[in-house]
C-alpha cells in the first residue's frame, strides 16, 4: 500500500484526482488530506485532518511523510514555497541531495517516444555546481523506472561548441564531468531535434553518442524548459506529469490549471519512483 499526504486536498480538483485515482488502483493507494477548509471528502476516499493554518497543512503533511507513514508527498491548493520552505526544514531530514530539481516525464502519443525534462519548474539559471546536480537528480529518476544507461542529452541552440553561447559552454563542462561514469551517458551541447528525431540526425548527416533516441533532456535554464515544456503539452498533445525529486520522497506538484489526467499522470509518475 502506497500512502499520499497531501497538503491543501479538500478541493474539487483535488478530490476528482483522488476518485480517479482510487478507481484504477483501488487497494494500491491511500491517501490521506491536510487542509483549512470542510472536509469534503469522506472516509472511503481518504483521512481527513483540519488544520489552522496553511503553515499548519504544511507542518503536517510534511511531517506524515518524514515519520514513514506515507510514501509520497502532494502539493494540493496551498503555495508552492509554503510546503517546499517546511520540506527543506532541517528536523525533518527529508532532503538527501544538495539541490531539489523539477523532473518531468513527457510522453508523445504521435510519435510513440517518452523521456524526461528537466529542470523546467526549480532552478532559474543554473550554475555548474547545480545543473551537475539537476544532471545526477534525473539519472537516479531513470534508475529507478528502470533505465538502465540512460541518455541524457545538454540542450543548447545547436551540437557544435560556441564558446559565445552560455548553454554551449555549461554543457561542455558538464559533458566532460560526467565523461567517466558507468551508469549512463551524458552529452552535450546537442540540439533539441537531434536529441529527439531520428529523421534530423538522418537529413543532417549527424553522428554522436545520442542520436535522436536521448532518455533524458535537461535544459539550461528555467524560461527553455518552461516554453519548451507547453510547447509540448499545448501544440503536441504531450502528456506530461511531473515531481520534485531530491527528498526521500518524490513531491507531486499540481496546479488549478493542470488537468486531472496531468495530475494523475504525475502521481503515476511518482509512484514508479518508489
Amino acid at each position: 500500500m502506497i500512502t499520499v499526504s497531501i497538503a491543501g486536498g479538500s478541493r474539487p480538483e483535488i478530490l476528482e484526482l483522488v476518485k480517479q485515482a482510487r478507481e484504477r488502483y483501488v487497494e494500491q493507494l491511500a491517501f490521506v488530506v491536510f487542509d483549512t477548509v470542510e472536509n469534503i471528502g469522506d472516509d472511503s476516499l481518504w483521512t481527513y485532518y483540519l488544520c489552522q493554518s496553511d503553515v499548519e497543512v504544511a507542518e503536517k503533511a510534511v511531517s506524515y511523510v518524514a515519520e514513514g507513514s506515507a510514501q509520497i508527498l502532494l502539493k494540493g491548493i496551498i503555495q508552492t514555497h509554503t510546503l517546499l520552505k517546511e520540506l527543506v526544514n532541517e528536523r525533518y531530514g527529508l532532503k538527501t541531495k544538495k539541490v531539489l530539481s523539477h523532473v518531468a516525464m513527457v510522453e508523445l502519443p504521435s510519435s510513440k517516444q517518452s523521456f524526461l525534462l528537466t529542470d523546467c519548474a526549480m532552478n532559474i539559471t543554473p550554475t555548474k555546481e547545480t545543473i551537475l546536480a539537476i544532471v545526477e537528480n534525473a539519472k537516479e529518476v531513470a534508475h529507478k523506472i528502470g533505465l538502465v544507461l540512460p541518455k541524457i542529452a545538454l540542450l543548447s541552440a545547436a551540437e557544435n561548441f560556441n564558446p559565445k553561447m552560455p548553454s554551449s559552454v555549461l554543457a561542455k563542462e558538464t559533458a566532460e564531468h560526467f565523461q567517466d561514469i558507468d551508469d549512463g551517458l551524458v552529452f552535450g551541447p546537442l540540439s533539441f531535434d537531434l536529441a529527439l528525431s531520428k529523421e534530423a540526425v538522418a537529413h543532417k548527416r549527424y553522428e554522436g553518442p545520442i542520436m535522436g533516441d536521448a532518455d533524458v533532456l535537461v535544459v539550461p535554464t528555467i524560461d527553455t524548459g518552461n516554453a519548451l515544456y507547453k510547447a509540448l503539452t499545448i501544440f503536441a498533445g504531450a502528456k506530461v506529469g511531473g515531481t520534485i525529486v531530491g527528498a526521500k520522497v518524490p513531491v507531486v506538484l499540481t496546479s488549478r490549471s493542470d488537468s486531472t489526467q496531468s495530475k494523475l499522470h504525475s502521481l503515476e509518475f511518482a509512484m514508479k519512483q518508489l
